[in-house]
């Protein structure tokens, strides 16, 4: 469901760029279209894009006026199936997803000026004015203005006074430290506490890629832990997929619109992991192995690893790598040389079968791990 006030934005800027409707072309040539947008799959308005542009000048279709590479990127970023209906549905729900590219959600939580946001709309909706001088453009004018084919639609006055109604003027929330959150929202088998598998809680020191805001990492962390933030490092950093992870948990909340504010924070702790389909959740290791293959290579080399040094422990013990016990008598022979150094290279070799195995089991341990980690995280869509 799209809030209010993204409607009431989408509404404005559909007005402007295609008032004829979901089925619009640039140039309003639809009776030269072959079948409506909105009869065709996103896979198809995509592949149709080149035909538009050479024979409309461009690409541009749809309520919200996609170009072909928009549709290709919202569709490469999981925001659609190639095999959806540009349906009204789908292109509402497409342009939603640009407005949270855009800022939205910081806009809404009072973490971005009016001004910033609409010029990201101009970036986004060529008929749309700059707020403020910017990339070498002036007040009002297109932020495309010059490539000969996009202007202005509507003048920057009414512009801000939609985006004054969407948040009526106040002051910008400073969000408090966002507190550390325990993970334990996915109850875990006592198999996988004993592995040390499954999410843990933050630690207040340790927070590696961070690059930004430490509370925000926290905040990504415990997102990360509820299934909503799944892809890239956890950084501190205010992006695209922060935003969305956080409009989608306030959404599945019942929270509604905002960023992450002081209602927010007080919910996060208390918020329950995002729904996961059946299927994905009672997915068999042979499956997860399937679904994500290169989660499980590495620790297929350590169980490689593993057995081989268990197989040569058994072979020293079985006395069929007596060549070995030679170094010994060497390091023996210089220990006066190499003092301590050899000392302990004659103490490893002598001891050789013991060590062999530990390593072995060692590797075995840390092989098993891996992919009961790696298992647990595509059943709990953290990939």
């Amino acid at each position: 469901m799209i809030p209010a006030p993204a409607k009431l934005a989408l509404d404005f800027i559909a007005s402007f760029e295609a008032p004829r409707g979901y089925d619009t072309v640039y140039g309003n040539k639809m009776s030269r279209m072959v079948k409506p947008i909105t009869s065709m799959t996103v896979d198809e308005a995509i592949e149709n894009g080149p035909w538009r542009t050479k024979n409309f000048g461009s690409s541009a279709c749809g309520r919200y006026q996609f170009m072909t590479a928009t549709l290709k990127g919202l569709r490469d970023e999981g925001k659609v199936s190639g095999r959806a209906l540009m349906s009204p549905t789908t292109q509402d729900e497409l342009g939603y997803a640009l407005l949270l590219r855009r800022g939205y959600a910081k806009f809404m939580a009072g973490k971005m000026s009016a001004t910033d946001f609409g010029n990201q709309i101009a970036m986004e909706w060529a008929s749309f004015p700059v707020l403020s001088a910017i990339n070498g453009k002036r007040r009002g004018q297109s932020y495309y203005a010059g490539d000969g084919l996009n202007h202005v639609l509507v003048g920057p006055a009414p512009v801000e006074a939609m985006l004054a109604q969407m948040r009526p003027a106040a002051a910008p929330v400073a969000a408090p430290r966002a507190p550390t959150v325990a993970a334990d929202v996915v109850p875990r088998p006592w198999w996988q506490r004993l592995l040390g598998l499954g999410p843990k809680p933050v630690s207040e020191k340790a927070r590696p890629g961070l690059k930004g805001d430490p509370a925000l990492w926290d905040v990504q962390a415990a997102l990360k832990d509820r299934g909503y933030y799944n892809t890239g490092l956890l950084d501190g950093l205010d992006g695209s997929k922060t935003q969305a992870a956080v409009a989608q948990i306030r959404k599945d909340n019942g929270l509604g619109d905002g960023g992450i504010d002081a209602e927010f924070l007080a919910g996060l702790p208390k918020w329950p992991h995002a729904r996961i389909s059946t299927e994905r959740a009672t997915m068999s290791l042979p499956e997860a192995a399937q679904h994500r293959p290169e989660l499980f290579s590495p620790p297929a080399w350590l169980m490689t690893a593993g057995t081989g040094l268990l197989g040569l422990g058994g072979a020293t013990g079985s006395g069929l790598t007596d060549a070995l016990s030679k170094a010994n008598d060497v390091a023996g022979q210089v220990q006066t040389v190499f003092g301590m150094v050899s000392s302990v290279v004659g103490f490893v070799v002598e001891h050789r079968t013991f060590f062999l195995i530990l390593a072995g089991l060692f590797l075995l341990w840390k092989g098993v791990s891996a992919i009961l980690s790696a298992w647990i995280k595509v059943r709990q869509a953290f990939f």
